[in-house]
């Protein structure tokens, strides 16, 4: 498993549970930013840009929780540089391809 200086800064999708009145609506889907303000195994997960309706700033997870969210839920992040754009190459470069 990762170590717990692995998990600090990672990026990740939580879900996070609506008002408890209604129990059949989907849970939020929210991306957090994992932090450890106290010493293992707590961390905490930061939201980034939360719907409204949460009125919490993120939430406590263990260090299986954080491990497991790392580990299955990623944010991933893509970087388009690099690729190559295939509608702004020449006719004979794309037939060599």
């Amino acid at each position: 498993m990762l170590s717990p200086d692995e998990l600090i800064g990672q990026k990740v999708w939580l879900k996070v549970d609506r008002d408890p009145n209604y129990p059949h609506l989907e849970p939020y889907r929210v991306q957090a930013e994992i932090t450890q303000p106290t010493s293992p195994p707590w961390f905490f997960a930061r939201y980034q840009n939360p719907p409204q309706r949460l009125q919490s700033l993120g939430q406590w997870l263990t260090l299986y929780q954080a491990q497991y969210a790392v580990l299955t839920d990623p944010v991933i992040d893509y970087d388009f540089d690099d690729e190559e754009d295939f509608d702004e190459m020449s006719k004979d470069k794309f037939e060599r391809l």
